[in-house]
């Protein structure tokens, strides 16, 4: 049997490990949230007509990239979801993440659907009823009004929804750790595709296509 003396002091030893993990969890879940906040402020909802067109169309993005990834000014929810779900094998519970992430994406989907048809509608109008060219005050001035303040809610709601899968996936899906490693991936990839993107629209020259023979 362990002396009293010697179990007392690998109690000790134990408990100063543990509390050592126990804030090093602290300090990971208070940069999760940074990270989080972070998110929040760069999906900052439009409160000016101007900052809608800022947001569709992102004087940083190259083209490439925003004709790859982008909807409503950033990336499409599912497809933040989907690239979870392609990291999922390297997660704690590979199995409980697949299963919540695949209720997550169809309910995900289901909302960026509602929004692209509200936009498809929008997008109908203004194509039948408002004028081609420059428009003065009057009437017509008041529909592209209307239609723009529709924009305006649409991009409103494609932010909104960015955000609850984003936070769904890091706070309902995910352990802290697993939180944590997708950030970091995430990040990751976004910098590899806009760095592609940037090289692709800089560089000079004709496409060349190689051929490859069997």
């Amino acid at each position: 049997m362990m002396k009293h003396g010697t179990w007392k002091q690998e109690q000790r030893i134990i408990a100063s490990k543990l509390k050592k993990q126990l804030k090093a969890r602290w300090e990971i879940q208070k940069l999760i949230e940074h990270h989080l906040s972070l998110f929040r402020s760069h999906h900052t909802q439009p409160t000016k007509m101007s900052d809608v067109a800022n947001i569709l169309k992102p004087k940083w993005a190259p083209p490439h990239e925003l004709a790859a990834l982008y909807w409503f000014g950033d990336w499409r929810p599912s497809t933040i979801l989907h690239l979870l779900h392609s990291l999922s094998h390297s997660l704690w519970d590979p199995l409980g993440v697949d299963r919540a992430l695949c209720q997550l994406i169809n309910d995900i989907r289901i909302e960026e659907a509602v929004i692209d048809e509200e936009m498809a509608e929008i997008q109908s109008n203004c194509v039948l009823q408002l004028p081609f060219g420059p428009v003065k005050n009057g009437p017509h001035l008041d529909r592209v009004r209307s239609e723009f303040k529709k924009i305006h809610r649409v991009v409103v709601k494609a932010q909104n929804l960015r955000m609850k899968a984003l936070e769904l996936a890091l706070k309902k899906v995910l352990s802290q750790t697993d939180a944590a490693k997708f950030l970091v991936a995430f990040v990751g990839i976004q910098d590899l595709i806009h760095d592609c993107s940037v090289k692709y629209k800089t560089r000079k020259g004709p496409v060349c296509i190689k051929e490859f023979r069997g």
